[in-house]
Parts: structure tokens; C-alpha cells; sequence
């Protein structure tokens, strides 16, 4: 499985813009600001597909899609990565069927937010590879251990790089805030 972090992507301009409802405007931000979206999408198609997604292309799609609004506008994103890489697609809020999902081989984006969250102060896209009893395993595209050592979010997690694994009740409760809290990507059924 391939990991990608975002931060290592400030080189390459993604055109959206971080106000909700604003338009994109120069000087636009990096991957390494606005791209966890995008990111969590590269690696979930390394992990469902036998294809790869470079973020070069991720913004390329986002653009086309007009998914490029106040960071990545997963509803409209989610839907043209499913399509184009032959994915089913289901979002919802739903515990249970996330955790279904997870357990059934599925890959998700989570869309945490909250102040003070687990995965960032304030919004941002984590990818869920997978479930185990009642815990999910996290990768988060913008990982560095010092987001994970302030103390407001010391016992929510344990780690198991490249995985930061967080029983499914604490995901919930990061995504509470968010709807659709969740987008879950399978293999089709052939």
C-alpha cells in the first residue's frame, strides 16, 4: 500500500479556495494546504484498483469536476473518482454501515470537523482502510507526530504506523458535525 502525505506536496497548486463561498482566486493554495481530499482519493485507488492516482491528476480531476470549492467539494469529487476508476460509491452518517463497509474490504473518506478533533481543529479528510472489532484504521494525509502529541488528543488513539487506529465510537464523534460524514468506496461486484 502506498502512503502519501500531503505536506510533501507544496510544490504542486491546487486552485480552490479555503473560505466557504468564495471562489477560487490567486494566489491559490498548495496540496500541502487545501489537499486532503485529494490525497485520501490517490491512495484509495492504489488500494481498490490495480491503477494509481498521482495528485497532479487529482487536482486536474477536481478542476474538471468543479469539485475545487473550499478545499475539495467531496460529494461532487467522490462521485467522478468512483466513476472514473469503476468504483461503487455510498456516503452516509451511519456507524453501522460504515463499520459493514469497512469490514466487507471497503476503503472510506472520513470527513472529520470539529474544534479541538482528533484529525485537525477544524475541517479536514482522513481515509479509512479498514475495521477491526470495533476500531477503525486511519491514515491521515497530513500525519506529523506532533499533530498527534497535544494533549487535548492524548487517549483518543493508539498507533500503528502508518495507521492511527481509533475505536469506531471516537470516529463518530469527529464526524458528528459533518454531512455526509462519510464516503465509502468498494470494488464492484462482478
Amino acid at each position: 500500500m502506498r502512503v502519501l502525505n500531503q505536506l510533501d506536496y507544496e510544490n504542486i497548486l491546487y486552485p480552490t479556495s479555503l473560505v466557504k463561498g468564495e471562489q477560487p482566486a490567486e494566489p491559490y493554495p498548495s496540496v500541502a494546504k487545501a489537499g486532503c481530499g485529494l490525497i485520501c482519493a490517490c491512495m484509495l485507488v492504489g488500494i481498490l484498483t490495480d491503477k494509481q492516482l498521482e495528485p497532479q491528476e487529482a487536482v486536474r480531476i477536481s478542476v474538471r469536476a468543479g469539485a475545487n470549492h473550499f478545499g475539495t467539494d467531496m460529494p461532487i469529487f467522490a462521485k467522478e473518482i468512483a466513476e472514473r476508476y469503476g468504483l461503487e460509491l455510498s456516503s452516509g452518517s451511519s456507524k453501522e454501515e460504515l463499520m459493514n463497509g469497512l469490514r466487507a474490504g471497503a476503503v472510506a473518506i472520513i470527513h472529520a470537523g470539529k474544534p479541538k478533533g482528533l484529525f485537525s481543529d477544524g475541517g479536514h479528510f482522513v481515509l479509512a482502510t479498514k475495521a477491526e472489532g470495533e476500531n477503525i484504521y486511519i491514515i491521515d494525509p497530513s500525519f506529523k507526530q506532533e499533530k498527534y502529541d497535544k494533549d487535548y488528543r492524548q487517549g483518543l488513539f493508539t498507533m500503528e504506523p502508518p495507521y492511527i487506529v481509533v475505536s469506531a465510537d471516537n470516529v463518530m464523534d469527529q464526524i458528528k458535525y459533518r454531512m455526509p460524514s462519510w464516503y465509502l468506496f468498494r470494488k464492484h461486484n462482478k
